[in-house]
């Protein structure tokens, strides 16, 4: 890391210190140190790779509802003085903000797993390049062409204010994904995942999953469009729950916004609106999927449960939201986990098919309507018919138009275990199967 601990709580001080001149103002000053590397390769070589070192500064001044920001990434005193005057310049001619809210005072921060890997943020370019030849040699066995994203950070983030609130962050992260395909263009597969430890990340069984997905895949045969029995792998499942994770604040619901919006006002906690199976948490103590202990603003995030068996349990209330109803507000979490079922794999998900389709993943997922969740996307690298619980073939990709609502609240079975995949949403997820899926129309791409 470019600072230690000790060095990046100074530099917050010190922000503060400049800010305390400041009279009739609130500050709020945020520190973001990240090392960030990849390694990326193609056609089956190594295409690129690069190191990165970030350190950014955030500083933003309130005087009661106005308020601005300054962001800078040089940290000597003269350009934090400047970086302080800016944002109180610049608060003082902004308009007044009727939704913002005084800054937080000290917080009790929850118990939370470890998010941090010693091995993670010591990864250098020659495990990476170590990663991606294993890749390049399962394809080049099978004479499959692959391309693949190993990525991986170290992150140190810290957030203080006048009001005394003090937090700190320090996380790895890593992903390891890759496509392969046949040489004659009509199969692809994929396969990928995500960790705070990147020993964790198997780059041979990746590579031997995609692989071997592409060649099953090739020349497929034509499947018509229409509402099939699935089964979703993980990269599937996390791809569409996140359109649902996204809904879940309280204010959308209240004002009538979002499916989870009741006729009349209101909303919908309480309702049965999934399979019975499905259970939505998120959880700074979650071993295997630890939200930070706070939000962005420094808010704590408590242990909560979304879905508890099919039933809406929470929606997420801002502080500003949670003010205006009554309520009580909630740091929004940074990760979910849709908790798994009783399969033992993603086979004996399709042993449970009379006739439908396994899908590896979707790709350009887009939102339709917010009221229903209603999505759009395709289907894509590996999509095979299944009959009477076997794999028959490959077949063509599709457009789908899907809800993730309806995905859960028809759900079959999920396996028993779940996974992190490479994803903008940090989401951990089974494999599902799921009934009446809408595969509304077919597509000629790979």
């Amino acid at each position: 890391m470019l600072l230690d601990r000790k060095a990046a709580q100074r530099v917050i001080d010190q922000t503060l210190s400049e800010a305390k001149a400041l009279k009739g103002a609130e500050a709020e000053v945020t520190l973001a140190v990240t090392r960030a590397a990849n390694t990326r390769f193609a056609r089956s070589e190594i295409t690129s790779t690069g190191d990165s070192d970030d350190t950014t500064l955030d500083v933003h001044v309130a005087y009661g509802k106005r308020h601005a920001s300054v962001t800078v990434n040089q940290l000597d005193p003269s350009s934090v003085k400047q970086a302080v005057a800016r944002a109180a310049a610049l608060a003082r001619i902004a308009p007044e903000d009727p939704e913002r809210m005084p800054a937080l005072p000290p917080q009790a921060e929850p118990a939370s797993a470890p998010r941090w890997d010693n091995a993670t943020a010591a990864l250098d370019a020659g495990a990476r390049a170590r990663a991606a030849g294993q890749a390049i040699a399962a394809g080049r066995e099978r004479g499959v062409e692959v391309a693949g994203f190993f990525s991986h950070q170290a992150s140190m983030t810290l957030l203080g204010n006048s009001a005394g609130l003090r937090t700190a962050l320090q996380a790895t992260e890593a992903g390891l994904s890759m496509t392969a395909r046949t040489a004659d263009g009509t199969g692809s597969g994929w396969a990928g995942l995500q960790s705070i430890k990147a020993r964790e990340l198997d780059a041979a069984a990746l590579a031997h999953a995609a692989v071997e997905k592409s060649v099953r895949s090739q020349k497929p045969h034509r499947l018509e469009a229409g509402k099939y029995q699935v089964v979703l792998e993980p990269a599937a499942v996390a791809d569409l729950l996140a359109f649902l994770t996204g809904a879940l604040g309280a204010r959308q619901a209240d004002e009538g916004r979002s499916f989870f919006a009741r006729p009349g006002g209101g909303s919908k906690i309480g309702e049965k609106i999934f399979g019975e199976s499905v259970t939505l948490t998120s959880s700074p103590a979650d071993p295997l999927a630890p939200a930070d202990p706070h939000d962005d603003e420094g808010m704590p995030v408590a242990a909560t449960t979304w879905i508890e068996n099919g039933v809406l349990a929470n929606l997420h209330y801002t502080r500003y939201w949670a003010a205006k109803q009554g309520k009580t507000a909630m740091g929004r979490p940074s990760r979910y986990h849709l908790h798994g079922g009783k399969s033992a794999s993603i086979d004996e998900l399709v042993k449970g098919i009379g006739r439908g389709v396994l899908v590896t993943r979707f790709w350009y997922i887009r939102s339709l309507d917010p009221q229903t969740l209603l999505c759009t996307g395709l289907t894509r690298d590996g999509v095979f018919l299944v009959e009477k619980g076997e794999i028959v073939g490959p077949v063509n990709n599709f457009r789908f138009n899907e809800s993730p609502v309806k995905m859960l609240a028809n759900v079959e079975a999920m396996t028993k275990a779940t996974w992190r995949t490479p994803a903008d949403v940090m989401l951990r997820v089974p494999a599902i199967r799921t009934a009446e899926f809408n595969l509304a129309s077919t597509s000629e791409a790979v």
